[in-house]
């Protein structure tokens, strides 16, 4: 996985993707906005980003609303 030429911000923010799935297991828009003061098509965007980067890092479960940590969940950043 290569995370390739990004800028400073979105690097933040897809570092705590990758930090919330592997510590607690979901990530939602809600805690990306609160945290990082950003836009709902933002936090969207960022979780695209991410799935690009890690496609089998996280799904989006409907029933609670949330991304949650795939089975075949790796680390981009450790």
């Amino acid at each position: 996985m290569s995370t390739g030429p990004m800028n400073y911000a979105k690097g933040q923010r897809l570092r705590m993707i990758d930090f919330l799935l592997a510590q607690y297991g979901t990530i939602n828009r809600g805690a990306l906005m609160d945290f990082f003061g950003i836009s709902t098509p933002q936090a969207s965007k960022d979780f695209s980003d991410y799935m690009q980067l890690a496609p089998r890092n996280m799904a989006y479960d409907q029933t609670l609303k949330t991304y949650v940590r795939g089975t075949r969940f790796a680390r981009v950043w450790a």
